[in-house]
């Protein structure tokens, strides 16, 4: 099994896992506002409860967004040093792709292990504030198989309630609690739950398999919005 190392910073939530032969080991933690302090500890742990040094790795992985801008910055600032100091590739995944396969594991977990036996239709959210909504639209099959025909976007409130209706998933995932109101929780399920590093692994190490990896010199954030946005709300807070 190849050493992958995974950050995941978009959401609220922070967590950071490592693949190994004999399994793998994570950290995670719901503190907002508390990522900076949080992700050089959580490699520091993963590595050394796997006797394992930083040059052991073969590779890296990130969520680089739809999320939190400031997030995306640091587990990307995280990413960057490692994979210039140990001259490795990385494998950049949509956070709304990694909270898809966080909701298929966390569901199969649930129903005592047993895995769906059909294709679930899934529609990941986070809230872009501004009255905007971070969207995408998956399919996930019985072997955590994730495929879909549409990209992820930003959306005006009132044009992914129009989305959300139009695709008519089956389940409804954000990172946000009470983002919908009775018009959508009534016609389709809709889940709590943030992305993890574990799912993170999952997709990168089936890129990893595709010889999808490359140098970090060619992966960008995916802000959906752009980054003046971020640095207008910053000097609004200042």
């Amino acid at each position: 099994m190849t050493p992958i190392l995974a950050i995941e910073t978009s959401t609220e939530a922070c967590s950071v896992a490592l693949r190994m032969t004999e399994g793998d080991i994570f950290r995670y933690a719901q503190e907002p506002r508390s990522h900076t302090k949080l992700v050089m500890p959580m490699i520091e742990g993963v590595l050394s409860e796997a006797s394992l040094r930083a040059s052991d790795l073969e590779a890296l992985t990130v969520s680089i967004g739809p999320g939190s801008f400031t997030g995306l910055r640091i587990g990307f600032a995280a990413i960057q040093g490692l994979a210039y100091g140990l001259e490795i590739p990385v494998l950049p995944i949509s956070t709304l792709e990694v909270m898809c396969a966080t909701y298929h594991r966390l569901s199969t977990k649930q129903d005592g292990g047993q895995r769906i036996s059909s294709n679930v239709r899934v529609m990941p959210v986070i809230d872009a504030r501004m009255n905007e909504l971070n969207c995408g639209y998956y399919e996930v099959g019985p072997n955590t198989e994730i495929i879909t025909d549409y990209s992820d976007r930003l959306l005006k409130n009132t044009d992914a309630i129009a989305w959300i209706k139009s695709l008519s998933p089956d389940i409804i995932v954000t990172d946000k609690q009470n983002l919908f109101d009775s018009d959508i929780t009534k016609l389709i399920s809709v889940e709590h739950i943030f992305p993890h590093a574990l799912d993170l692994l999952d997709l990168a190490q089936r890129d990893f398999n595709l010889g999808m990896a490359k140098s970090i010199d060619l992966v960008e954030l995916s802000y959906l919005r752009g980054a003046e946005a971020w640095q207008k709300r910053k000097r609004i807070r200042e």
